[in-house]
């Protein structure tokens, strides 16, 4: 047995596995609603609400959140991205209930005090702030912007300064009101768990969720019009550089010769990137590729932070490198490094009960036939060279190309004339 699943008479859907042989138990509430759910003017609310959630219930403050779980043992956290709300907690089996209690309560009743709106506020802009003051994260987010625009999928997940600033409590309850709906919400826990007293927890707990028709958001519906980049010129050491374009979305049967396409470009110490840029030319010491997947579109990355003076000639190897793939394919040696290494990640990752339940939760919330291990791995397996070569010259092409850099001294419209060369 995989999983198994069952749904409340609300709507809320219930996903967990048995593990009998741990002593712990991982247990999440997801929430489909994140920053692509979210109007210009309350950008970051979701991510608002996130940490809003753990500072005080109708039922209980934010001491007696913390104490309740930490005081026997458990760890507790959440997270939001452009799809997806989490609140989780890992725990003793013996404790599963308080910890279906606690999630519970915090999505149901949270006090949203104006005093604690007006301090965490202050957090978040300050968070915000950092993140700017930090080139190799921020360029992620210029890097959105830039490939997305103005959708919704452009903006930053923490908000702007000036969206968090404008976001009143009237429009924080009527998010929670509008988008924490049985219908949205997914319960997945993974551990050690008595079924019998599992589903009398939920039911006693949730039951009470009201029932709202599925979250809605903008669609992604534009083709790819690069080459485009946009720099950000900052007196920084290094110059940071992220670059990529359009991918396919999670539901695309492609997504699997996309991953081992990563792999071998830049997933890991032995892709070609890695080699060329870092052991070879000595360019950068961060070297990396990786894809995101949404319902309806997706991006590949590459990231790479260079001593300013070797912006242009970082560019030129990447893009070497994919022309390489591109038009000549990719070794017998390396598709089966690349199946190997990330099918090995995969069952490894899954050995953690969290990161079991993240899977299920995340699965659970956005598809209608859930994939079963064995079957990812055999997707996996099953990816050809023809493949990876194929997905290559879908996405490596001019027009797909955006990037986004952070550095001194940046001369935009000779990198813009060397991405039309992809």
């Amino acid at each position: 047995m995989e999983w198994r699943e069952f749904t409340l008479k609300n709507g809320i859907r219930v996903i967990y596995k048995h593990i009998p042989e741990f002593h712990s138990v991982s247990a999440g509430i997801w929430i489909k609603t994140g920053s692509r759910f979210e109007k210009p003017d309350i950008s970051g609310v979701s991510h608002f609400l996130e940490h809003l959630l753990f500072k005080g219930t109708k039922k209980r403050n934010y001491k007696q959140i913390k104490e309740a779980i930490e005081g026997v043992g458990g760890t507790f956290n959440g997270f939001t991205s452009e799809e997806a709300t989490c609140y989780w907690i890992k725990i003793l089996g013996k404790y599963l209930d308080l910890s279906i209690d606690v999630l519970a309560d915090m999505i149901q009743n949270p006090l949203l005090k104006s005093a604690d709106i007006e301090k965490e506020r202050k957090v978040i802009i300050e968070e915000i702030n950092m993140y700017k003051d930090i080139p190799a994260k921020h360029v992620f987010e210029i890097f959105d912007g830039t490939l997305y625009g103005k959708h919704p999928l452009g903006q930053s997940i923490a908000g702007t300064v000036e969206s968090v600033s404008g976001i009143s409590r009237r429009r924080m309850s009527e998010y929670l009101r509008d988008f924490y709906t049985a219908d949205n919400i997914v319960v997945s826990i993974s551990g050690n768990i008595s079924e019998k007293e599992m589903r009398k927890s939920v039911e006693l707990h949730l039951s009470s969720v009201r029932k709202k028709d599925e979250n809605e958001y903008a669609p992604w519906d534009k083709k790819p019009a690069g080459p485009k980049v946009k720099a950000l010129r900052k007196k920084t050491e290094q110059a940071h550089i992220a670059m990529g374009g359009l991918a396919p979305c999670r539901f695309d049967e492609k997504r699997y010769a996309l991953m081992v396409l990563n792999t071998i470009l830049g997933g890991n110490m032995s892709s070609r990137l890695f080699n060329r840029i870092r052991e070879q030319m000595g360019l950068a010491y961060s070297i990396k590729s990786f894809a995101k997947h949404y319902n309806d579109t997706g991006a590949y990355l590459v990231y790479a932070g260079v001593s300013p003076e070797n912006i242009e000639k970082s560019i030129e190897a990447v893009i070497d490198e994919m022309k390489k793939i591109r038009d000549g394919g990719v070794k017998d040696n390396e598709m089966d490094r690349a199946r190997k290494f990330i099918t090995s990640q995969i069952l490894m990752g899954l050995e953690d009960n969290l990161e079991y339940m993240l899977w299920l939760g995340e699965q659970r919330l956005f598809r209608d036939k859930l994939i079963t291990v064995k079957e990812a791995v055999e997707k996996i397996n099953s990816v050809t060279a023809r493949a990876v070569k194929s997905i290559a010259a879908e996405l490596f092409k001019g027009e797909n190309f955006y990037m986004s850099i952070i550095g001194p001294k940046v001369d935009v419209d000779r990198i813009t004339r060397k991405m039309s060369a992809l």
